[in-house]
């Protein structure tokens, strides 16, 4: 059955891949700004010595502004949002800020010391808070000033789940404490225009099943015991390898989703959450198969649980049952808070027989304008029209 992989969805995706950079995949821009008074987003002081504290403060709209009031004064210490705050227009998702496909942070700061001050910018990352410093020491001078930090230290894992995203002040005893202000914290770089969110090949995590688990209609799924986890799923090794599981006929079929490509390990919140934001469509390439030797069509709908797993549809598309791997195109025109997506799933609809079904991938692809495909003069548009679609 994989021998339907190589098709011409990789094609497309390659000359998509191709488009200039000003389209986005990961949207690089503000974590933080601080709009409005009354509010400092969770940040807390993360580490320092006994000896040094602060206050922390929104009362500049606009602004974090970080009182000093060591009594060792100008004791070095460090500071970072929340470890259960994703980013600041999500106060209700809980997880890792994911900056996959993007490379800096910049940060706009300054005090008001009367020399330079060294900082450490750092994230802390992955479920286990690893802490990775972002580049050399920078030199803070007074005033409000940019610094940017590269992100080129950090591994997959850690790039899509950034615990937590910090400053380390340096020891400054020469100046006392200071007054630091922080007015904006921005990510940036060339993001991806495609994005393989989940691929299940040998060698991913758990075994193949890539953070992949039965999300409601447990009973669907032959061998799931009631619970939202993983039983009754299994890595079919073939080829690269795909997600299989056996649905049950006369009902309504299984949902399964998945987090953002690392392990569930038992919890979603070890794999949540993803930054889907500016890509233009899901590409989700299964198959399904009547051992029986039945046909027909299986109603599929695409779905995302997003800012605290509020539900919002991506539309319906339907899947041939013919046992070949067809890509199932969603389109994500109009859905909101897609750069805090805590799982990303689909749902199969009601089936008389028994089915066997095979997730090979789920991608997310910038899709470009109508002109710019006519001007790639190479075909993309007979593709799209090929490939299946959301009915309007």
């Amino acid at each position: 059955m994989k021998s339907y992989r190589v098709s011409l969805t990789t094609l497309a995706m390659a000359c998509i891949a191709g488009l200039s950079s000003e389209t986005n995949a990961q949207s690089p821009g503000a974590i933080y700004t601080w709009s409005g008074t009354g509010d400092v987003r969770a940040w807390i002081k993360n580490f320092g010595a006994a000896s040094t504290s602060a206050t922390l403060d929104n009362n500049t709209a606009g602004a974090l502004t970080i009182t000093e009031t060591s009594t060792a004064a100008g004791g070095s210490q460090a500071f970072s949002d929340g470890f259960n705050r994703v980013r600041e227009s999500s106060s209700a998702s809980s997880g890792g800020l994911d900056l996959t496909g993007l490379s800096s942070l910049t940060w706009l700061i300054g005090h008001n010391g009367a020399a330079a001050v060294n900082v450490q910018f750092f994230v802390q990352a992955t479920t286990s808070s690893t802490f990775v410093a972002l580049g050399p020491d920078l030199s803070v001078t007074p005033g409000l000033n940019s610094y940017q930090v590269p992100l080129t230290g950090l591994t997959p894992d850690q790039l899509v789940y950034v615990r937590t995203l910090g400053m380390n002040i340096r020891d400054h005893a020469g100046l006392g404490n200071l007054i630091w202000t922080v007015q904006e914290v921005s990510s940036g770089g060339t993001p991806l225009t495609v994005r393989d969110l989940i691929t299940h090949n040998t060698g991913t995590p758990e075994g193949g099943l890539q953070g992949a688990i039965v999300n409601f209609d447990n009973s669907a799924v032959v061998g799931n015991n009631g619970g939202q986890n993983q039983t009754g799923l299994s890595h079919n090794a073939a080829g690269t390898g795909s997600l299989q599981w056996t649905d049950a006929g006369g009902s309504n079929g299984a949902a399964i989703s998945w987090g953002n490509g690392t392990a569930w390990n038992g919890n979603t919140f070890n794999n949540r959450t993803t930054d889907l934001s500016n890509y233009t469509h899901m590409i989700v390439r299964m198959s399904a198969t009547d051992p029986l030797g039945g046909g027909g069509t299986l109603g599929v709908q695409g779905f995302f649980q997003k800012n605290n797993f509020v539900f919002q549809s991506a539309g319906i598309v339907n899947l041939d049952i013919d046992g070949q791997f067809h890509d199932l195109e969603f389109s994500l025109a109009g859905l909101t808070d897609m750069n805090v997506v805590d799982l990303t799933g689909i749902n199969l609809f009601s089936h008389a027989q028994q089915l066997t079904i095979n997730v090979d991938n789920v991608r997310f692809v910038v899709v470009p304008e109508p002109a710019t495909m006519a001007a790639l003069g190479i075909g993309l548009a007979a593709f799209l029209r090929r490939r299946r679609r959301t009915p309007a």
